[in-house]
C-alpha cells in the first residue's frame, strides 16, 4: 500500500507540467500542496484500515518493519511538502530555484530575475523568464544558449554577465559577440546595424533600418536611438533573417534584442567602478527591492561613462576626438495587485552630452612641382596660400605655422597633425545628444491565455556643430540636427502551452514617428578665399593690383556670417496585425507558420533657405530656384543686364560706392556703370563666390507614401533526439518604401521584397557542456534600398542655362539597386 501510494503521489509530481497553464504558478504549487496534503491523509487512513483488518484476521500487531516504512515515508512526504513550499516562497519573492549541483545562492540570482511574462514580445527570453512550472530546475551555471535549442531559426544570445565581465557597453562590443552581425558607426546619428552584410545606411532618416532595434519590448524606428551607453543588461539575442510575425516592429534582414534586469522583491546593491587608459571611468550601479511586500518592488540603475578620446585637439587641449561622455539612469517599478496580474513601468534619461565624434580631416601642403617637374601653381601663391595661411598685403605668410608640414619649418617640431595625431579644428561644440522615454507593460493571465499590452513612448535629439578641419574662420554653426518622438502600442494574446496540438500568438502593433531632420551652414570671415577657385582667387587678391584691398573686402564679405538651414519633417503612421502559430504534430514534428500584414502611411516635406544675408547682402543672386533674394542681374564680367528694376540699380550702386567709393547720382545705376572692368569683374568673381556656396534653395515640397506590406514564415523543425534539432525556415519580409525629395523635386522608393531560407541544426555535446549550432542560408533581396545616384532635375536645368554640353547631373540620395544576393553558413557555439 505504500508503495502504491508513493507511486502515484510520484507520478501526480511528475505531471506538474500538464497542469493547465491559465493557473499562474503559485496556484500550480497550492494545487501541489494540496495533493500532498491529501495523499498523507489518504495512505494515513487507508494503512489503519488496512493494519485493523489484519489484526482482526491474523490477530496479532503490525510488524514495526512496516510501521518505519510508514514513518519514512511520511518524512520524505514532509521533506517535499517543506521543499514546494521553500519554492512556492523563493518565487513570491522572484527568487530562481538553483539546483544544489550547482552550488550557487538563490538570493544571489534574485536580483537578476524578471517577473514571469512581462512584455513578452520574442521567443527567446532572459534565462530568468523562461520558467514555466516548478518542475523545471534552472541550472545558472550552464549557458543560456541552451535554450536556444528549440528556437527554430538562426539566434544569438548573449548573457549580461559577459557583457559585464568585458566592460561591452555599446552596440558595437555587444555585436562582436553574435554571429553574422555589424554595427556601423559613422557618427552618433549615422549609425546603423546590419546582419549578413545586409543593412548598412547612412544619414537618411525617411529609410527604415533594415535590422531593428528591440529595447525591454519596444521597438526603435530608428538604429540610432540604441546608439548609447548599455547597461543593467539581463540578454541580448540577435535573430538573423526577416521578422515580424512574432510582433513589435518589422524587419526585413533581422532583430537585436536587448532585455534590461527587471525589479524582484529580493533587496539587491550592485556598484562597479572602473578606470582606464585616456582618463577613462565608468561607474555602475544598481539598486532594487520590495516597496510594499508581494504588491510593489522597484529597480534603479545608472551608468557614468567618461573618458578622453585617440586624438588631442591642437586648437584646445582641453578637448579630444572620439572621446566618451555619456550618462545614463533608469527607475522601474513592479506591480503585482493579484496573482495573474502584473505591470511594469520603466522610465530611463540621458541628459545632453557633447562628445567629438564627426571624423578627422587633415591638410596637407600643395606641392610644389608635378611629377613631370611642372609647378603646381604657375604664379606660386594663390592654391598654396588658401591652402597654408592667408598673406597679408606684404605678401608675408600669417597662417598657424604648425598647421601643415613643410614652409622651411623642422619635420619633428611642425609636423602635419596626421603625423602627431592631434588635428586643429576651431570649433569644438562637437555632437550633443540626449535620449528619454518610459513604457508601460501590463500581463493578464486569464483561461490559459496571457492577454498583454505594451505601451512606449521615446524622444531623442542630435545636434551636431561641425569644422571644415582647420583653425581658420571657415565654417560656422553648420552641421545637422534629429528631433525625434515615436509612440507606440502594441496588444497582444498568447495561450500558455500545455502541450497540446496549437501554440500560438496574435497581436496588434501601432507607431507613430515625428522627425524633423536639420540641417545649417554658415560661413566665417575666411570662408570667401577658402573656396574661391583659382581664377577668382586670382581676380580678388593675387592679380589685384591696386584693387587689392577692394577685392580682398569683397572676398570676406562674399560669405561672412551667412546663414543657410534646411529643415526635413518626416511623418510616419504604421499599423500592424499578425500571428504565430506553433502546429505540434508529434511530440518530434512541429510546424511554425506565422503571417503580418502592415498599412503605412508616410509623409516628407522639405524646404531650404538662407536665414542670414551676413555682410554682403547685396551680393545675392536676383533668385535661386524661383526664390527672390533681392540681388541685382550682372553677367560673368560684371556688367549689368538691362532688366534690372530701379532698386536693383540701387543696389548695385550701393555696392560700388562700398566698395570703390563711387558717389551715386540722380540717376540710377550711373555709380556701378562708372567703375572699371576690372573693378566689376570683382564683384562679378565675389557673387559666383556666394552663389556657389549658398547653393540649392527652395520652398517647402512634400511627398506622401502609402501601402500595404507583408510578412510572412513557414518552418518545419524535426527533433531527432534530445541532442540534435534540426529545421528549415522560410522566411518573406517587406520593408517600407520611402516619400522623399532630390533637391526639391518629389521622388519615392520602393519597398524592399526579402525572400530568405535557411537549413539549421541546433546540437548538444559533451553532456550539453558544449553547444554547437549551425546553418546554411540564402537571401534574395529586390528593391535593395541603399545609397545610390540619382538623376538632378536642378543642377541638370543651370547646366543647360549654361549650354554645358554634357548637362545631365546627378546626386547622391536614397534609392533602389533592382537585385542583392548574399548566402553562406554561420556557426554559434558555447563551451
Amino acid at each position: 500500500m505504500n508503495n502504491h501510494h508513493a507511486y502515484a503521489f510520484q507520478t501526480g509530481l511528475g505531471r506538474r507540467g500538464e497542469i493547465p497553464f491559465a493557473m499562474s504558478r503559485k496556484q500550480k504549487l497550492a494545487a501541489c500542496v494540496t495533493a500532498a496534503v491529501l495523499s498523507v491523509s489518504i495512505m494515513a487512513v487507508e494503512d489503519t484500515e488496512a493494519a485493523e483488518v489484519k489484526k482482526k484476521v491474523k490477530g496479532k500487531p503490525q510488524s514495526s518493519k512496516l510501521v518505519n516504512g510508514l514513518q519514512e515515508e511520511n518524512a520524505l512526504l514532509r521533506e517535499r511538502l517543506e521543499a514546494l513550499e521553500r519554492e512556492r516562497d523563493a518565487l513570491k519573492r522572484g527568487a530562481v530555484a538553483t539546483s544544489p549541483a550547482t552550488n550557487e545562492s538563490t538570493a544571489g540570482e534574485a536580483a537578476n530575475t524578471p517577473a514571469e511574462s512581462v512584455a513578452e514580445t520574442e521567443k527567446v527570453k532572459p534565462e530568468s523568464e523562461k520558467i514555466v512550472n516548478l518542475g523545471e530546475v534552472v541550472v545558472n551555471a550552464k549557458p543560456k544558449l541552451e535554450k536556444l535549442h528549440d528556437v527554430k531559426q538562426s539566434v544569438s544570445v548573449v548573457s549580461g554577465k559577459e557583457l559585464s565581465r568585458e566592460l561591452a557597453l555599446d552596440l558595437g562590443a555587444i555585436t562582436r559577440r553574435t554571429a553574422n552581425v555589424q554595427f556601423n558607426q559613422n557618427n552618433t546619428r549615422g549609425a546603423s546595424l546590419s546582419i549578413r552584410g545586409l543593412g548598412k545606411r547612412s544619414f537618411s532618416e525617411t529609410q527604415d533600418p533594415s535590422v531593428g532595434v528591440t529595447v525591454d519590448g519596444i521597438s526603435y524606428g530608428l538604429s540610432q536611438l540604441a546608439n548609447f551607453s548599455f547597461y543593467d543588461i539581463e540578454s541580448v539575442e540577435a535573430t538573423r533573417g526577416p521578422r515580424g510575425t512574432e510582433g513589435g516592429l518589422s524587419a526585413s534582414a533581422g532583430k537585436v534584442n536587448v532585455y534590461s534586469k527587471l525589479p524582484t522583491f529580493t533587496p539587491t546593491a550592485e556598484l562597479s567602478l572602473t578606470y582606464g587608459q585616456r582618463e577613462a571611468l565608468i561607474l555602475q550601479g544598481a539598486l532594487g527591492g520590495a516597496v510594499i511586500k508581494d504588491l510593489l518592488a522597484w529597480r534603479g540603475s545608472f551608468i557614468v561613462d567618461k573618458g578622453r578620446g585617440y586624438y588631442n585637439n591642437t586648437y584646445d587641449n582641453n578637448y579630444s576626438f572620439y572621446n566618451r561622455d555619456r550618462l545614463s539612469g533608469r527607475v522601474q517599478f513592479l506591480f503585482t495587485p493579484t496573482d495573474n496580474l502584473k505591470a511594469l513601468i520603466r522610465a530611463d534619461f540621458e541628459p545632453n552630452q557633447p562628445q567629438l565624434q564627426n571624423g578627422l580631416t587633415f591638410y596637407h601642403a600643395q606641392p610644389l612641382r608635378f611629377a613631370n617637374g611642372t609647378l603646381t601653381d604657375p604664379n606660386g601663391t594663390s592654391a598654396q596660400a588658401k591652402l597654408d595661411g592667408f598673406t597679408n598685403a606684404a605678401g608675408v605668410y600669417t597662417g598657424p605655422r604648425a598647421y601643415f608640414q613643410g614652409r622651411g619649418f623642422s619635420w619633428k617640431e611642425y609636423s602635419s597633425g596626421e603625423q602627431r595625431h592631434a588635428p586643429w579644428f576651431n570649433e569644438n561644440q562637437g555632437q550633443t545628444v540626449s535620449s528619454r522615454g518610459g513604457s508601460l507593460a501590463v500581463d493578464w493571465d486569464k483561461a490559459n491565455h496571457v492577454f498583454s499590452s505594451i505601451t512606449g513612448v521615446r524622444y531623442y535629439n542630435f545636434d551636431a556643430h561641425n569644422d571644415e578641419g582647420t583653425p581658420y574662420d571657415i565654417s560656422l554653426e553648420g552641421g545637422g540636427g534629429v528631433r525625434y518622438d515615436q509612440y507606440t502600442q502594441e496588444f497582444k494574446i498568447a495561450n500558455k502551452p500545455n502541450g497540446g496540438f496549437i501554440d500560438y500568438k496574435a497581436g496588434v502593433f501601432g507607431i507613430l514617428t515625428s522627425n524633423n531632420v536639420q540641417s545649417k551652414t554658415g560661413w566665417g570671415s575666411d570662408a570667401g578665399a577658402w573656396f574661391a577657385t583659382d581664377a577668382q582667387y586670382k581676380v580678388l587678391d593675387t592679380n589685384a593690383g591696386e584693387n587689392r584691398g577692394s577685392g580682398l573686402a569683397l572676398l570676406k564679405d562674399s560669405l561672412v556670417d551667412v546663414r543657410k538651414f534646411g529643415i526635413t519633417r518626416i511623418r510616419t503612421a504604421s499599423g500592424a496585425a499578425y500571428g504565430e502559430t506553433d502546429l505540434h504534430f508529434t511530440d518530434k514534428l512541429t510546424l511554425t507558420t506565422g503571417l503580418r500584414v502592415t498599412h503605412e502611411h508616410r509623409t516628407t516635406e522639405d524646404q531650404i533657405n538662407l536665414t542670414a544675408n551676413g555682410a554682403g547682402g547685396g551680393l545675392n543672386p536676383v533668385a535661386i530656384n524661383r526664390l527672390n533674394l533681392g540681388g541685382f542681374a550682372s553677367n560673368a564680367q560684371g556688367v549689368l543686364g538691362t532688366n534690372n528694376s530701379t532698386d536693383q540699380l540701387a543696389l548695385a550702386d550701393a555696392i560700388a560706392n562700398r566698395y570703390y567709393g563711387k558717389a551715386k547720382t540722380t540717376v540710377a545705376g550711373d555709380a556701378y556703370n562708372s567703375l572699371t572692368p576690372a573693378q566689376k569683374a570683382q564683384i562679378a568673381a565675389a557673387k559666383a563666390v556666394r552663389n556657389q556656396q549658398i547653393g540649392l534653395l527652395y520652398n517647402p515640397v512634400k511627398t506622401t507614401y502609402n501601402d500595404v506590406l507583408y510578412t510572412a514564415q513557414v518552418t518545419p523543425s524535426y527533433k531527432i533526439n534530445d541532442d540534435l534539432t534540426t529545421y528549415i525556415s522560410w522566411q518573406y519580409g517587406e520593408k517600407s518604401g520611402s516619400a522623399l525629395n532630390v533637391n526639391g523635386i518629389s521622388s519615392t522608393v520602393k519597398p524592399e521584397v526579402t525572400n530568405a531560407l535557411e537549413l539549421g541544426f541546433k546540437t548538444f555535446w559533451l553532456n550539453k557542456a558544449l553547444i554547437f549550432n549551425f546553418d546554411a542560408f540564402l537571401m534574395d533581396i529586390k528593391n535593395y534600398q541603399q545609397t545610390v545616384q540619382v538623376f538632378d532635375q536642378y543642377t541638370t536645368n543651370i547646366n543647360i542655362g549654361n549650354n554645358q554640353a554634357n548637362p545631365t547631373a546627378y546626386t547622391s540620395a536614397q534609392g533602389n539597386v533592382a537585385h542583392v544576393r548574399v548566402y553562406g553558413v554561420e556557426f554559434d557555439s558555447v563551451f
